[in-house]
């Protein structure tokens, strides 16, 4: 199957998903991150970070990566795309770590991060199914707090 055809079949899949909720952002994260680690094996980890306090928290998490599940705010990448207010992508070696946050207003609520190897595996078609997806969570984030 052709990247473009499955990273399409996943939107579809996160859209009948974010249809069906039932109040519960979290339902919509875990099922997220579960579909793009289990669909595209070059992703290593898929993590999903909720802000708590003065930290990131992680909310849920599929693979392995070396982020701890508390991130004080300031350390990491994390700190750097909240701070730009946009995508972060970092590439070390054949290794590439992918950070989008989104936001309700201007309050910043969370990040999607995305681990790869080979780094090649993350293109713009990724990057933009990314965006998408803290789109979607913007949106369901709002609807469940409203």
């Amino acid at each position: 199957m052709r990247k473009t055809d499955l990273l399409d079949e996943i939107r579809a899949e996160i859209g009948v998903v974010s249809d069906q909720l039932d109040g519960s952002v979290e339902e919509l994260y875990r099922f997220v991150v579960k579909i793009l680690f289990d669909q595209i094996p070059a992703y290593r980890y898929v993590g999903v970070y909720v802000t708590s306090e003065y930290q990131f928290k992680e909310s849920c998490s599929a693979g392995v990566c070396a982020l701890m599940q508390v991130v004080p705010f300031g350390e990491s990448l994390l700190s750097l795309a909240a701070a730009r207010g946009g995508v972060v992508r970092e590439q070390t070696g054949d290794h590439v770590e992918v950070y989008v946050p989104y936001y309700q207003g201007h309050h910043l609520i969370g990040e999607l991060v995305v681990m790869a190897s080979p780094a090649c595996h993350i293109d713009e078609e990724d990057i933009t199914l990314f965006c998408e997806i803290t789109s979607l969570f913007e949106s369901k984030v709002e609807e469940c707090n409203s």
